[in-house]
């Protein structure tokens, strides 16, 4: 509400014063004489346009300022943006890798298992024949079976 009744009041008091001005330049122009009021008018708007000028150029400073650190950001945004994506993909790649060695492990188990399983399946053979063997051999040298 105080920004508002600002704003009215410096419209107004600047169309004022530019009427005075106005009024004052014809005077001039007629080659009249000015008032000590007339002549603080004249400096009143070198002044405020002064002021204008300054104001212009600090809000253009603002502005380029804004329009920097707005930049800035966006760089950096990107440029975080492009890490993180670097990253990712580094990532994926390392647990590609990873799930490549544990599918080629898994293999490597799967065919030792197997190698096992008849390595296993050998020795139990062997038993079973070495059994058969010594009860063989065990009626042959203590003259077959008893009943």
């Amino acid at each position: 509400m105080v920004a508002l009744l600002s704003a009215v009041a410096e419209t107004v008091l600047s169309r004022v014063l530019e009427e005075a001005v106005n009024r004052i330049a014809r005077k001039v122009a007629e080659g009249k004489k000015l008032s000590d009021q007339e002549i603080v008018i004249l400096y009143l708007d070198i002044i405020m346009r002064s002021n204008e000028r300054r104001f212009e150029a600090i809000d253009k400073r603002f502005d380029d300022l804004k329009e920097y650190v707005d930049k800035r950001t966006n760089d950096l945004k990107e440029y975080v943006d492009k890490r993180i994506t670097d990253l990712k993909e580094y990532v994926d790649k390392r647990f590609e890798a990873v799930d490549k060695r544990l599918d080629t492990l898994d293999k490597r188990i799967d065919s030792l298992e197997r190698r096992v399983e008849l390595v296993y399946n050998e020795v139990s053979s062997i038993k079973t024949d070495i059994i058969k063997m010594m009860k063989e051999y065990m009626e042959r040298l203590y003259g077959g079976k008893k009943s």
